[in-house]
């Protein structure tokens, strides 16, 4: 009798396991698509605005050095850049690895006490790049064939072209909020 018992039990225990299986599979499939729309959803937190130029005026003097410092002019328009920066707020200062990069924004730097990020502009055209940046304010210093790049990635668009090797004193502000992209090109002297 007993055997009989679990033989008429048996199909309902294991219908109840495998409804207990599905459930979960279900629950899951629910899960990850839930977190899949939450990845996708589009950024609603505060605007990310990136300051890109190109580094100050570099020493021409020897034209075999493949990493020049900046010359005098160069030194003072990095003074400018950090007098132009006081009131701004910035959290994060990226600069390519050439000694121009890292002096047009070392005063910066300092006065604000943050601590310049080297970077390849290679690895900078990238979503995982957009991701640890968003809802911050980035200044980038890079070359006038990097940083115009850098600006036609952020706002999704080839709209600039290389910079004339004598500019160092354009800005490019862009600002990212939800679907909104905007640039806002200054001459800073």
């Amino acid at each position: 009798m007993k055997k009989i018992m679990l033989l008429l039990l048996l199909p309902l225990m294991v219908g109840s396991c495998k409804n207990s299986s599905e459930e979960k599979k279900e629950l899951q499939t629910a899960e990850s698509q839930e977190e899949n729309a939450t990845t996708k959803a589009e950024y609603t937190g505060p605007p990310t605005i990136y300051y890109l130029i190109r580094h100050a005026e570099k020493d021409r003097t020897n034209p075999n050095t493949q990493d020049p410092s900046l010359n005098i002019n160069g030194l003072k328009r990095a003074q400018g850049w950090a007098k132009y920066f006081t009131s701004i707020q910035l959290d994060e200062v990226y600069a390519t690895p050439y000694i121009r990069t890292k002096q047009t924004v070392s005063i910066l730097a300092q006065e604000k006490a943050i601590t310049i990020k080297t970077y390849n502009p290679a690895n900078t055209y990238t979503e995982e790049f957009l991701n640890q940046t968003r809802g911050k304010h980035i200044l980038i210093v890079g070359h006038s064939n990097t940083i115009p790049k850098l600006v036609n990635f952020l706002i999704g668009e080839d709209k600039y072209e290389d910079m004339d090797d004598t500019d160092n004193s354009t800005l490019y502000k862009v600002t990212l909020s939800g679907d909104e992209k905007k640039v806002e090109v200054i001459t800073v002297d």
